[in-house]
């Protein structure tokens, strides 16, 4: 539960000053209204398979947690391969 605490405040601190620093100010809310959109939507979708495959198979949910996982790569490659 801690590092769980502090990954999500550190993620939750990370994404607003990068919001923050790469939008005008006058964009900043529909932005972060967007982002976090999105987020809430992504969090309820991956509890919800989550708690599904809890139920039938341990062994898949956590096939499905690493796969997850490993498709995000390209994305922060991307992203970083943007911000140089």
């Amino acid at each position: 539960m801690l590092l769980w605490g502090i990954g999500y405040a550190t993620q939750d601190t990370l994404l607003k000053a990068v919001v923050a620093g790469v939008l005008p100010e006058g964009r900043r809310s529909l932005a972060f209204g967007l982002f976090y959109t999105g987020y809430g939507a992504g969090w309820l979708v991956g509890s919800v398979t989550t708690g599904l495959l809890y139920e039938r198979s341990r062994v898949a949910l956590v096939v499905f947690s690493v796969v997850v996982q490993l498709a995000s790569l390209p994305v922060f490659l991307l992203a970083q391969g943007r911000s140089r």
